[in-house]
């Protein structure tokens, strides 16, 4: 049964909602401030936590700000808009030291403020939208939080979302205007954009389980004339939990190519590649400085997509030797070495926790292990054959607080401790926090 109380807001989650408690429950409000005292209805009463809807506002956060977007307080996008960007910035630091503290029982390590944006807007070169067909118009926008409920309005001029591209938004109004003059059916569950800082973009449709093939093909041809558009490719969803679908190329090139800090990366559909490219340079830049390289040091890059990470730090080692399960990703990253003119790199496809426990045990000894995993963070088997190798150095590359607090606990126990955590602000105005941390193999 519904509950209304009082409560004071002390901190936020994981997901940006505003943290508080009441008689011993924790309570999580979407919406609400640090520092505010709130009226909530309690609507999910748990044993030891519930959730609230923030009813009235007693005493209002001085970092409490009106979102820029209309639609931010209901898209599943933008869990902060509602706070100042330097607040987020202190929240999100303080976010990682209680998350590493409370989970990973790391404490005692530095954790340095995290490093945001000049202009945090407008940042993203790769956006998903969901397509709908509503009162005979054609709508793109996203989910609201928890749902599957489109929230954002079709036109995407008048309600452009401000942290993508500008050009990902008008290329995405043109691909809406043309899906509603398309006849055909059904239309695509989704359309994503991805832009490169050369300015070429690559359109997905997809978000079906149908045949592949020629559904989309005289739509591709309409998209490519859209400036800027060099790739259209169809996504076919997969069977089964793990299935990644199927890629195919509609009309032109199967890849765009980016660049960042003098190299260039060949970015195909299913790759995974860094959503904001001023703050990746920020990243990389950090990875190499805790990588410690003298020239001829030898560097695993674990989970290692297109390279980017390989290719950034073979110019100043001796080998690179990078681990990726997706084969498409390999691929990208054995032709962005070449274009790069690159040579002192190889890539191995595959499971990364059956490659490199193989390659260890057969002898191989890196100098420095670089670990940039998804959100799940590293397989135990992977941990074990970073540490097995004897390298000196670990730099951990984390896109959740949670997993990176649960990994290094582990790395610790197999003799690594953690000198130096540096929080990057990758995704400002939401919830999510990417972080780096060296650890250094303990002397015996």
């Amino acid at each position: 049964m519904d509950r209304e109380a009082e409560i004071e807001i002390t901190g936020i989650n994981h997901q940006g909602e505003g943290v508080g408690r009441l008689e011993g429950l924790v309570v999580f409000v979407p919406g609400a401030v640090p520092g505010e005292r709130i009226a909530v209805r309690l609507t999910d009463v748990r044993r030891s936590y519930a959730r609230g809807v923030l009813l009235k506002n007693h005493a209002p956060a001085a970092e409490r700000v009106t979102p820029g977007c209309a639609l931010a307080e209901n898209c599943g996008g933008c869990a902060l808009q509602h706070i100042s960007y330097p607040a987020q910035l202190r929240l999100k630091t303080e976010l990682v030291r209680q998350t590493l503290a409370r989970t990973g029982g790391v404490s005692d390590v530095p954790v340095r403020d995290i490093i945001g944006m000049a202009d945090p807007w407008h940042y993203r070169n790769n956006v998903q939208f969901k397509v709908r067909r509503l009162n005979g118009r054609v709508v793109l926008g996203f989910y609201a939080g928890s749902s599957h409920r489109v929230v954002k309005d079709g036109e995407m001029q008048d309600s452009a979302c401000l942290l993508a591209h500008r050009e990902l938004n008008r290329a995405a109004d043109a691909v809406r205007a043309l899906l509603g003059k398309w006849n055909s059916a059904p239309l695509p569950g989704e359309v994503a954009v991805r832009r490169s800082s050369t300015g070429e973009m690559m359109v997905i449709l997809g978000g079906d389980t149908g045949p592949t093939g020629s559904r989309y093909q005289n739509l591709a041809g309409e998209i490519m004339s859209i400036p800027g558009v060099v790739s259209v490719v169809e996504h076919t969803l997969g069977q089964g939990k793990n299935s990644g679908g199927r890629y195919l190329t509609l009309a032109g090139r199967n890849f765009i190519v980016d660049e960042l800090d003098g190299l260039k990366f060949r970015i195909s559909a299913p790759s995974f590649y860094q959503v904001n490219p001023v703050q990746t340079a920020v990243l990389y830049r950090k990875a190499l400085e805790y990588c410690g390289l003298r020239g001829g040091e030898s560097i695993a890059d674990v989970y290692s997509g297109v390279g980017t990470i390989a290719l950034y730090t073979a110019r100043f080692a001796g080998e690179v030797r990078g681990y990726e399960v997706v084969a498409r990703a390999v691929e990208d990253a054995r032709a962005n070495a070449a274009l790069n003119g690159i040579k002192n790199a190889r890539f191995y496809a595959g499971a990364v926790e059956k490659v490199l426990p193989e390659q260890v045990a057969a002898g191989y000894r890196p100098d420095v292990v670089a670990l940039d995993p998804p959100r799940a963070g590293c397989r135990p088997e992977v941990l074990q054959a970073a540490t097995q190798s004897g390298a000196r150095r670990v730099v951990y590359v984390s896109c959740d607080p949670a997993t990176l607090a649960r990994d290094i606990a582990r790395l610790t126990a197999l003799g690594y401790a953690p000198v130096e955590v540096q929080p990057v602000d990758m995704f400002p105005h939401t919830s999510h926090v990417e972080s780096i941390v060296l650890l250094q193999k303990v002397k015996c």
